[in-house]
């Protein structure tokens, strides 16, 4: 026996019925309906140290996402005292596992593996590019008018063909011919993003669902890999990554949501 790893009898000591029969039930699609406090994490890391310890799945084939890194890293601290010294990397947060689609296939939209992963102080920096290049001026249009007005356009419009379709070129000139400040500045991102070849947070779901959906032999590569698909808090998941989900656990429909 792995140092570390827990027997069957272990995994389940101290759930109760509800909990247990969630824990056993391993096929198909699932959903926990309860309420906070209720033990709902306890049921969804015991079920994932279930399908290793007792159904012998590898840690490879089970995705088990969550909203925070707080949360992912305390999921993982659970499940490894079950399971041992495992690989828990697709223990993670939808964001983090999209990145680790995208350092293996974002070359299906012509990216370079290594793509700059954004952060606040970089998308900032950019703003400050735009708005200098195009004499824009923050008082009257704001920094955080921008970002809400950029959020809005990848997120709530799902709008992908700025980063898929249009080429530098066309793009740099869309900029440049802007008259509406809201689109000058948000072409004018872009541009900028796809000079460095950097997403932000918004673009690496949105980016990851667009290969996903649009590129089968992808598709059908995480489908066939991700055997199961957990999901903590369920009730907080955007379209976006209720779509993820949903695409992910298309192939072998083990979908378990909390």
């Amino acid at each position: 026996m792995e140092v570390g790893k827990i027997n069957m009898e272990d995994v389940l000591a101290g759930l109760n019925i509800e909990q247990e029969e969630a824990v056993r039930t391993t096929e198909g699609y699932v959903r926990i309906i309860a309420g906070a406090g209720s033990g709902k994490t306890k049921a969804l890391t015991h079920r994932y140290a279930y399908l290793v310890n007792e159904l012998g799945i590898s840690t490879s084939n089970i995705l088990c996402v969550t909203f925070t890194n707080k949360a992912a890293n305390e999921m993982k601290k659970r499940i490894r005292t079950m399971i041992g010294d495992n690989d828990t990397g697709f223990v993670c947060t939808f964001h983090g596992f999209c990145v680790q689609v995208l350092r293996e296939d974002i070359h299906a939209i012509n990216y370079p593996q290594n793509f700059i992963v954004m952060d606040a102080e970089d998308t900032e920096a950019i703003l400050k590019t735009v708005y200098e290049a195009s004499n824009i001026q923050s008082r009257s249009y704001t920094f955080d008018m921008a970002r809400k007005d950029i959020h809005y356009a990848k997120t709530k419009n799902f709008h992908i063909p700025y980063l898929t379709d249009l080429d530098n070129t066309k793009l740099k000139m869309d900029y440049e011919n802007a008259k509406d400040i809201k689109q000058k500045v948000f072409l004018g991102y872009v541009y900028e993003q796809k000079k460095c070849y950097g997403l932000d947070f918004d673009d690496l779901i949105t980016v990851a669902l667009y290969i996903l959906e649009n590129f089968q032999e992808k598709r059908d590569k995480w489908q066939e890999r991700m055997m199961y698909v957990m999901v903590d808090e369920f009730q907080d998941v955007s379209s976006s990554q209720y779509k993820l989900a949903d695409v992910l656990s298309g192939y072998h429909k083990n979908l378990f949501i909390v």
